[in-house]
């Protein structure tokens, strides 16, 4: 029972990072489309969470931390509102923070890997760990040479990314899950 559950999550982790590919490939193909697509998704996305959020405040008790969430909630719209009007400022940040998430991921990959892979004693668990300081020194150089002058730009190099990322994703999932005989 427990493995046949952890199979399926083992196949939606998987079709997760294909989808993931997919939409990197795309960003690769045609990114000038997808720049001012994501840009404005990203603002419009923020303005209805906000919108809901603020909504919940009417209807429920008026206590201090749901002023607290409205005061988020308002300034979740505020950055939605500025995201749609400021976009091309907005796609230097989301590089930034591209980066940054790049850093994370690796940093995560390594520590599953060492702590999961090797104690288990996996073969080609070094593999794994190559492929997390790659993510780690990608982030780096995404951070330290923002390639990202055009938009267009900045999409290919976000796509490119989430190609690699899904891969090295997959690779992960696949090398570490429990096999079924253990």
């Amino acid at each position: 029972m427990l493995f046949q559950e952890m199979g399926k999550l083992k196949r939606s982790w998987i079709m997760t990072s294909v989808i993931f590919m997919a939409i990197g490939f795309i960003m690769l193909i045609s990114p000038e489309r997808y720049a001012n697509l994501l840009t404005a998704m990203l603002g419009y996305i923020l303005i209805i969470l906000a919108t809901v959020l603020e909504l919940d405040f009417l209807v429920s008790k008026k206590v201090l931390i749901n002023y607290i969430y409205l005061t988020g909630a308002l300034l979740i719209g505020l950055a939605g509102l500025a995201i749609l009007f400021y976009r091309d400022n907005v796609l230097k940040v989301l590089g930034l923070l591209f980066g940054i998430l790049l850093i994370l991921e690796g940093i995560n990959e390594l520590v599953n890997t060492w702590t999961y892979a090797r104690r288990a004693q996996r073969s080609g668990w070094w593999i794994l760990i190559i492929l997390s300081l790659l993510l780690i020194a990608s982030g780096i150089v995404i951070l330290a040479n923002p390639w990202w002058d055009t938009p267009g730009a900045l999409m290919k190099v976000i796509g490119a990314m989430m190609l690699f990322t899904s891969a090295v994703g997959i690779v992960h999932v696949v090398m570490i899950w429990p096999f079924r005989t253990e």
